[in-house]
């Protein structure tokens, strides 16, 4: 079975969860592997940290929330009907 991607990312994201929320509620963390590389007031500096440090691979940003919201992504590139 191939590996989930960035499931390591997620796992340390949930290991360090009550710490991130009690430390930067509200806040973004930049993750690579199981290192936490850093708190961001926004998604776009972790972003773009995390492109500076570590290229176009894949790395986790997320929002440290204590009850996290749905997200839903749209695409205005599919074509329905024709």
């Amino acid at each position: 079975m191939a590996p989930i991607l960035l499931e390591e990312e997620l796992k340390t994201y949930a290991e360090k969860k009550q710490e991130l929320v009690r430390q930067s509620n509200g806040k973004y963390v930049l993750i690579k592997g199981k290192q936490v590389i850093g708190v961001y007031e926004s998604e776009n500096d972790a972003i773009k940290i995390g492109i500076e440090k570590f290229g176009n691979v894949p790395f986790l940003v997320k929002k440290i929330e204590e009850v996290e919201q749905s997200q839903n992504y749209t695409s205005n590139l599919i074509k329905i009907g024709g």
